[in-house]
Formats: structure tokens, C-alpha cells, sequence
């Protein structure tokens, strides 16, 4: 039996939280002209806005759905450009001896897990230190392993892993892809391979049986409904490709 063991040392802690649930309507502006004391994550629970960083000169747009870290002490305008927009702020010291690199980045993404962890933040728990800390620590988490760096040599397939990991449940081929990355198919097959130890289609089938597997678990689908959902046609295939990847 392996022996996995933490040391219990952070990277970093989390303090001074504050948290705060914002309501605008279309073209309320606000400046921070010197940016935050604290570090950000706001999630945008509805509605559409933007910020703008002014050192950088770099504009990013907000939907439904959407988080955005900011790094303190960066200067940015935000505006809300619909009616009834609301968005969910997290702010918050970081105390480290040295801070990856990331964290010195601002960050968009947009993801189900963050919605998902979100859901949570309301009540008596906005209210809690140690529920908000742990969120925190979540999100960082979260983002941190969506904002490793692919090396300089795979960039070239980063359209294809996009489009698979949102459009996974399309039966593409393997040419779509290749010709995406104006590349061959067989140097395409190859680098993919490389960088993801998986075969295009192995590394599909993994992200479909995950999706399928959120699906039953919610209790919303049928297991018929998730497989058809997630891009499988054939039900025994399905269950032969689940019993691989998740057992």
C-alpha cells in the first residue's frame, strides 16, 4: 500500500477576507486608479461588465459566469454594461514568502467548477471566516491548475485542446484538428500524443465520461440521457469506457 503523507506546510495563507454581493445597472463606472489593497476574485453571478487595466491597456470583458483575479495595486476601471448586473467580490490579503508567478497575472476564466463553488457563498456562510477562507482556497486552487503554462513547443495544438474540452461531445476528426493548427495529420497525432500521453480520441472519451459522470451524479439525467448527452452513440461502448476511466 503507498504511503501518501502532507507535511502540512502553505504555500501561502489567506487573510483579511471581505466579501460582498454587487448589484449595478448598465454604464455605472467605477476607477481604481491605484487598484486594490487586497487581492480580487469577483464572479459574475449575471449580467455583463468590463474591466479595463490601465497599465497594461488590456480590456476584459465579463459574462455570466465569469471570474477575474486581480493582483493588488493594479489600477483598473470597471463597468457594468447591462441592467441588473450582479456580481459576487471576494478581496484579500495574500501573506507569502515568494507568490507564483500566476498570481502576479490577471485571470479570466470561464468554468462550471467556479459557478459551482460560488453557489455555496451565500447566508450564514458569507458571514463565516473559515467556510470563506477554505473558498478561497478552492478557487486559488481551481485557478492555479487552469493557468499552468503549456510549453513553447505544444502551443501549436492549444486551439484543438480548446475546442475539444468546450465541444467534447461533437464527433470531430482527427483532420478538423490538424487543419486548426495548420499541421499535418500525422504530426499533429504525434505532438498530441506527446503532450497529452493520450490519443485524440482516449483523451476525448476521458472528458465525456467526466461530464457524464457530473450528470448522473446530479440526479437530472438518466444514465441513457448522459450517454447521448456526452457524445456517446453506443450504449455498450459507453459502459465499456466508463468502466476504464472511472472505476
Amino acid at each position: 500500500m503507498q504511503d501518501i503523507r502532507f507535511d502540512g506546510k502553505l504555500d501561502y495563507i489567506i487573510d483579511n477576507i471581505e466579501f460582498v454581493n454587487v448589484l449595478r445597472n448598465a454604464n455605472y463606472t467605477f476607477p481604481y486608479k491605484n487598484g486594490k489593497e487586497k487581492y480580487s476574485l469577483i464572479f459574475v453571478e449575471n449580467g455583463e461588465m468590463n474591466y479595463y487595466f490601465t497599465k497594461t491597456k488590456i480590456l476584459k470583458k465579463l459574462n455570466k459566469g465569469n471570474i477575474l483575479f486581480i493582483p493588488k495595486n493594479t489600477p483598473y476601471i470597471a463597468t457594468y454594461t447591462t441592467d441588473n448586473s450582479i456580481a459576487k467580490v471576494l478581496t484579500f490579503d495574500i501573506i507569502s514568502d515568494s507568490l507564483s508567478d500566476w498570481m502576479n497575472s490577471v485571470i479570466c476564466k470561464s468554468d462550471v467548477n467556479f459557478s459551482d463553488i460560488y453557489k455555496t457563498i451565500s447566508g450564514k456562510n458569507a458571514n463565516s471566516t473559515i467556510f470563506l477562507v477554505s473558498k478561497i482556497y478552492e478557487l486559488l486552487y481551481t485557478m492555479q491548475k487552469e493557468s499552468i503554462v503549456i510549453p513553447n513547443k505544444y502551443k501549436k495544438i492549444i486551439p484543438a485542446l480548446n475546442d475539444i474540452q468546450k465541444f467534447y461531445f461533437e464527433n470531430k476528426k482527427l483532420s478538423y484538428y490538424s487543419d486548426m493548427c495548420y499541421m499535418s495529420e500525422s504530426n499533429f497525432r504525434k505532438l498530441f500524443k506527446e503532450y497529452t500521453g493520450k490519443s485524440l480520441i482516449e483523451y476525448r472519451n476521458i472528458i465525456r465520461i467526466s461530464e457524464a459522470r457530473k450528470m448522473i451524479d446530479s440526479g437530472e439525467y438518466t444514465v441513457q440521457q448522459a450517454a447521448h448527452l456526452t457524445g456517446f452513440n453506443n450504449m455498450s461502448f459507453f459502459y465499456e469506457v466508463y468502466k476504464k476511466h472511472i472505476y
